[in-house]
């Protein structure tokens, strides 16, 4: 049994891990794969252990209680942190980190594909034909306008939704932005509910926005806009979301993310003007080896003693 210091890879869902093997040879540590999500302490407790990487698993404080103090790093292997307690991390001396800038494009690209698809209203479309055999333009209703006549608003102003609206731009008759910690051109998010034909969410989720989007948001908006969130699936109350589409609040829903995923709710599932896909927007092949790639040269920044390029931001 090797006695090399252990990087810990837990329950990755992919099966090539040679972009971790090919950074990680030239150093003192070695990739462990752990694929029972079940029971993963007696794993983290190993004193070997001195780095940690999830994707999905959480890393709870108990999680952390119970980790080797030779344990000096855990990283996301993506843009949210929702899974980790940081909190808890931070008391044990354990630095967090994430991987903010990977991707950017290819997010907002889908939230651009999720638009068109949703302003087109596609999945109804093929829904009447594939399903029903019904060939008719109307069957999506009468209210479809010229995009250039609409309102986009994007909430988060960060590296995704900044590209997006860039991208957006030559389609839509104007654009609002909201993002109360960078400049942008709403002062509030009522503003976004009052002017907008869509509303697109692009923001993390953190301990003091679950639920951002609930039922209280769906009232307040004014154009029955349709609503895309490629951001994270709290963001959103999924019975607010239903709701809102059965009373025709909003007009349509894009969604990558599921506040549950990957359980379904099954009524949503059940409305028509709905498009749903996997927690997708994120993958091309470039943008999974740059993920891994950053997440591995962060925890060897930190196993060196130097300063992550990604920690994650301490929360007010």
């Amino acid at each position: 049994m090797s006695s090399k210091q252990q990087i810990l890879l837990l329950t990755p869902g992919f099966n090539d891990f040679s972009i971790e093997h090919d950074l990680l040879l030239p150093t003192p540590y070695e990739l462990v794969v752990v694929t029972d999500e079940t029971n993963i302490l007696p794993y983290v407790s190993n004193p070997l252990v001195v780095a940690i990487i999830t994707i999905h698993t959480l890393i709870t404080s108990n999680t952390i209680s119970c980790m080797s103090l030779s344990c000096r790093v855990i990283t996301r292997l993506g843009v949210g942190f929702d899974i980790i307690d940081v909190k808890a991390c931070r008391q044990r001396n354990i630095t967090v980190c994430y991987v903010p800038d990977y991707g950017t494009n290819e997010v907002a690209d889908h939230a651009v594909a999720l638009l068109f698809a949703a302003h087109r209203r596609l999945s109804v479309y093929h829904r009447s034909i594939v399903d029903h055999q019904i060939w008719n333009h109307e069957i999506a209703g009468t209210d479809l306008h010229s995009l250039n006549t609409l309102n986009l608003g994007v909430i988060g102003m960060g590296r995704i939704g900044t590209s997006f609206a860039t991208k957006m731009r030559p389609f839509v008759k104007q654009i609002f932005s909201y993002d109360p910690f960078v400049p942008s051109s709403c002062t509030s998010i009522d503003e976004i509910f009052d002017q907008c034909d869509i509303i697109s969410l692009h923001v993390p989720l953190t301990s003091t926005n679950h639920h951002l989007i609930s039922t209280d948001a769906f009232n307040r908006m004014k154009k029955r806009p349709i609503f895309i969130n490629v951001s994270r699936g709290g963001l959103v109350d999924t019975k607010a979301l239903i709701q809102a589409l059965q009373n025709e609040q909003i007009s349509y829903a894009a969604l990558d993310v599921l506040e549950n995923e990957p359980e379904i709710d099954a009524e949503l599932i059940k409305l028509d003007r709905i498009q749903l896909t996997p927690h997708a927007a994120w993958f091309t092949r470039q943008s999974a080896s740059a993920l891994r790639t950053k997440a591995i040269q962060d925890i060897l920044r930190v196993l060196k003693g130097e300063q992550p390029l990604f920690p994650v931001p301490i929360e007010e």
